[in-house]
């Protein structure tokens, strides 16, 4: 076996010990449940405490805080050397990447012409391709972030703009309803996924912290949400 095969042999190893695999159904009322415990490599992580972010008449995502040790202290979480993790579940097709943004809105345009043309059952294929979303009122993953990033951390995020680039690109292909995306945080190691597939692997402490700054930290962008991750009272 090759020094490269090699590599990726254990890289994988690595990254399998974080898949362990998870569904969320959403309800009606755009409610998720959480388990009370997921199980990352050695450590039992325990929720921590679970909310809703909205934005307009949408409910974009709910997520869940795990952490080793419950606590409603957001320093405490954001510089323990435990594993902690994030899950989120995305609760409306609104929320898009500017790659789905774009493709949704060329369509939609298209689906103009063929309504004058007549051609109406490419007009339906365009429509079920998209099925829930509603074009011209999509809110970009990529802006959002990428704003919440710098804010969240004063904008002292010049050095990690691969990073940001790279967490990213988990978002690019079209977000379904009830998509869930893991974020677990171990060591100098950020590793990503989406309905337990498509892993990343981001090596870097001080996007870590960065990242977690958003959630929790002095500058969080919803304090609301913030509160509710620190809340501890399940």
């Amino acid at each position: 076996m090759t020094k490269f095969n090699y590599t990726l042999f254990f890289v994988l190893i690595s990254i399998n010990v974080f898949s362990q695999e998870q569904t969320y159904d959403v309800s009606f009322f755009k409610n998720v449940k959480f388990p009370n415990v997921i199980n990352v490599e050695n450590e039992s992580l325990k929720l921590n405490g679970h909310g809703m972010h909205s934005e307009g008449v949408f409910k974009l995502f709910v997520c869940g805080l795990y952490v080793y040790e419950r606590t409603d202290d957001p320093n405490k979480i954001i510089y323990d050397d435990h594993a902690k993790m994030i899950e989120m579940v995305i609760t409306s097709n609104q929320f898009q990447s500017d790659k789905t943004i774009e493709e949704v809105d060329r369509t939609h345009d298209e689906n103009m012409e063929l309504m004058k043309s007549g051609e109406l059952s490419d007009m339906v294929n365009n429509i079920k391709k998209y099925d829930g979303i509603i074009p011209h009122k999509m809110i970009s993953v990529d802006q959002s972030f990428r704003t919440l990033i710098v804010e969240a951390n004063k904008g002292e995020v010049d050095d990690i703009g691969n990073e940001i680039d790279t967490f990213l690109s988990i978002f690019q292909d079209e977000i379904k309803m009830g998509d869930h995306f893991r974020i677990t945080f171990h060591h100098d190691e950020l590793y990503l996924s989406k309905n337990n597939d498509d892993k990343i692997t981001i090596q870097s402490k001080k996007f870590q912290k960065c990242l977690m700054n958003i959630f929790i930290g002095n500058m969080a962008f919803n304090k609301s949400l913030k509160e509710d991750l620190l809340s501890k009272g399940l």
